[in-house]
């Protein structure tokens, strides 16, 4: 985790998996179960480490198929396995790890991404060298063939890196990178241009805190710009616009009015499903220490979004606030056709009193263009920082998470697991 600155029925039985829970429509609304706990976990990977630190989960599509990959940056591995029914529903996954920390380098891998690069499919791994903040210009990123385990260096003696995601930004036909520089006091936002296999950094923007850089494009007109996340003083949604063959401008979507808003993470997808992609990005990053006494976390920290009217022009709305917002996913819970958001929170008490009201996992249902908060209670802490959403060949889909605990603070922590819900007969959200 980067330093910022710094009355519906359930379906009978069982066990019904996160995303098919259906929502009565009420304002608040808490998942209860007297006979025992709502959440049901299970390891997918064994749990061999006392206190996990999992800084990003997330599937990719791959080929003609999908991987579910984590990182691990303290122990410098990565790693994937294709998320099908085996792994999901039999808990047996066939893992290919990935160890960074085998050459001469600090590595401490914090994303993943895949790429086709000269017509070979890429990990492409975000690096930041050091976890805590620092100046050390240990970050770089990394391409490893998964074919053979061969490792290239693209970029490196930059800042903390945490972002590298592919996309053809020159329109040159072939594959070029994002980079998020997060650093400490010192970092960017750039692309790295694939000059036949040479990469040339070009930054966008000179400022230390980029968390996310997304190519996608927001104003329909072919090519791919930049939306993007920084932190440290920043605070700040922006948009770096393509105006063809790589050549951008800059614009500020959404800006703070504090520094310690603690800005943590920049999603892209058609919220409303008219054809565009919007924005969605969380505030709540626990370590911005330069956090005012007596601050309040569940008003300040949330969720947001930003939507498109299709030319790359922004309305911002507020979804919920919570302390610790940290990630998202998207899914149509209740099967209406619209899609609905869960919503994890990173809470670290080492910030803010241990008696603040806390709740770690929030669903917000999307009905007729309003947003209904359902708190999913839970009865430990499990340090929700990424979470990723998988669809099983039935069509079920799954909440998979890794624990992250990098100031030993322990809980019922997971290297990566399952979450689901164990709902009774007849019961009802109330």
């Amino acid at each position: 985790m980067p330093d910022s600155k710094p009355s519906s029925s359930w379906n009978s039985g069982a066990v019904f998996l996160v995303i098919s829970m259906l929502f009565v429509a009420s304002q608040i609304s808490t998942l209860e179960n007297e006979d025992e706990s709502p959440i049901k976990i299970t390891p997918l990977i064994t749990n061999d480490v006392e206190h996990p630190v999992v800084a990003n989960v997330r599937t990719l599509d791959v080929g003609n198929h999908v991987e579910l990959t984590f990182t691990e940056p303290l122990r410098g591995l990565f790693s994937t396995a294709l998320a099908g029914s085996d792994c999901l529903q039999l808990q047996n996954c066939q893992w290919e790890t990935y160890n960074l920390s085998n050459d001469s380098h600090n590595s401490a891998p914090v994303r993943v991404s895949h790429a086709e690069i000269d017509g070979q499919g890429q990990w492409i791994v975000a690096d930041i060298g050091i976890l805590h903040p620092s100046n050390e210009k240990d970050g770089r990123i990394v391409m490893i063939n998964p074919l053979t385990g061969d490792k290239t260096v693209l970029i490196d003696n930059i800042g903390r890196t945490v972002c590298a995601e592919p996309g053809d930004l020159d329109a040159d036909g072939d594959i070029d990178l994002t980079l998020c520089e997060f650093g400490h006091d010192e970092g960017t936002v750039s692309w790295l241009e694939n000059d036949r296999g040479n990469w040339i950094q070009h930054i966008l923007d000179p400022r230390p805190g980029s968390i996310h850089a997304l190519p996608v494009d927001v104003d329909s007109d072919g090519d791919l710009d930049i939306v993007a996340i920084l932190s440290q003083l920043s605070e700040e949604v922006m948009l770096y616009r393509n105006h063809g063959n790589g050549n951008f401008s800059v614009e500020s979507l959404y800006k703070a009015n504090v520094t310690h808003y603690g800005m943590s993470g920049l999603k892209a997808i058609d919220l409303d499903l008219d054809g565009d992609k919007d924005l969605v990005f969380t505030n709540g990053d626990t370590m911005d220490f330069d956090t005012p006494q007596g601050i309040d976390p569940n008003e300040l920290h949330g969720v947001a979004w930003l939507e498109n009217d299709g030319s790359g022009s922004f309305t911002h709305h507020e979804l919920v606030r919570n302390w610790g917002a940290y990630d998202t996913a998207f899914v149509d819970f209740d099967s209406d056709g619209d899609l609905d958001i869960i919503a994890t929170f990173f809470q670290d008490t080492n910030q803010f009193p241990e008696q603040t009201p806390r709740t770690q996992i929030i669903v917000l249902e999307q009905e007729n263009s309003t947003w209904i908060r359902h708190n999913i209670e839970t009865t430990a802490q499990h340090r929700f920082l990424s979470i990723a959403s998988v669809t099983t060949e039935s069509s079920a889909v799954s909440l998979v998470f890794g624990s992250h605990d990098p100031f030993s603070n322990g809980g019922e922590l997971y290297r990566l697991a399952l979450l689901q819900f164990q709902v009774p007969q007849d019961s009802s959200v109330s």
